[in-house]
């Protein structure tokens, strides 16, 4: 048991994003986080070197998992759930077991250090995902429509993720398709999947934590090879919903759930 003179705090940590607007994402599911836990200080941690820099040029400053579990131990903290808000566990959410792991070894530093996440992880989540995604899809697919969920890819062997969610979609909704940014399946995968169910009309929506350049450019964008411009191409009428993970409320259940001390 936590004792009074304890101290308890959570490490939100993602990728994070430079795009204006985007991080409100994380800031409603911050919110939702103190709701369950008033009485626990939260802070924040960007995984990417790339975006930490971006802001710092802007003036904002995010610190890496590394910093910031440093700075909560020089702050006293005996008790962090860090919790990762990546979809898959890829290279980041290793690279932060492997941070957490080291700080668990420095004398008189935190106490206790737990790592939650990331969202997709044990076959509860898959299950309660994608009954989340096929719920609130409801409200906006009409008979017929397919939904392709834009996922990001990555060559680390959790890639496979995407293809295990494509089956727990298959069993609940063969009508929800699965694609990644940078591995497989790819946007051209399916493309053929579209054209062997004679699809019309497909909606896109993001199966990323936040929607920022991905979505922005690379999913809804007016570039050649953007999803949008390359469905709309093979003949689709593409329909666009921005909503991303971390603003589906069950979804974010799924992340708390895995907060624990």
């Amino acid at each position: 048991m936590i004792g009074q003179t304890e101290k308890r705090g959570i490490l939100l940590v993602a990728f994070g994003t430079s795009v204006a607007g985007a991080s409100n994402a994380y800031d409603s599911l911050q919110k939702q986080i103190q709701n369950l836990f008033p009485d626990v200080e939260i802070r924040r941690a960007y995984t990417s070197n790339f975006v930490r820099r971006k802001l710092k040029s802007e003036g904002i400053s995010i610190l890496s998992p590394a910093s910031a579990l440093a700075g909560m131990a020089d702050d006293g903290f005996t008790h962090v759930a860090v919790l990762s808000l990546h979809v898959i566990p890829g290279y980041e959410y290793h690279d932060l077991l492997m941070i957490a792991n080291a700080f668990r070894r420095v004398p008189k530093g935190i106490n206790s250090i737990s790592v939650g996440g990331p969202l997709l992880n044990s076959h509860d989540d898959y299950v309660n995902v994608t009954k989340a995604i096929k719920d609130f899809s409801s409200g906006f697919l009409n008979s017929g429509d397919v939904l392709v969920l834009m996922g990001h890819g990555t060559s680390h062997s959790a890639n496979i993720c995407y293809a295990g969610l494509q089956e727990y979609f298959r069993r609940l909704d063969d009508s929800i398709l699965v694609g990644t940014i940078e591995a497989f399946p790819s946007v051209q995968d399916v493309i053929i999947q579209l054209k062997q169910r004679k699809a019309s009309r497909v909606w896109l929506m993001p199966f990323l934590t936040i929607a920022g350049d991905h979505v922005i450019n690379d999913m809804a964008g007016d570039k050649p090879n953007s999803w949008k411009t390359l469905l709309e191409s093979e003949g689709f009428e593409v329909m666009v919903n921005r909503t991303a993970l971390a603003q589906i409320v069950p979804v974010v259940d799924v992340w708390l759930s895995k907060i624990s001390f």
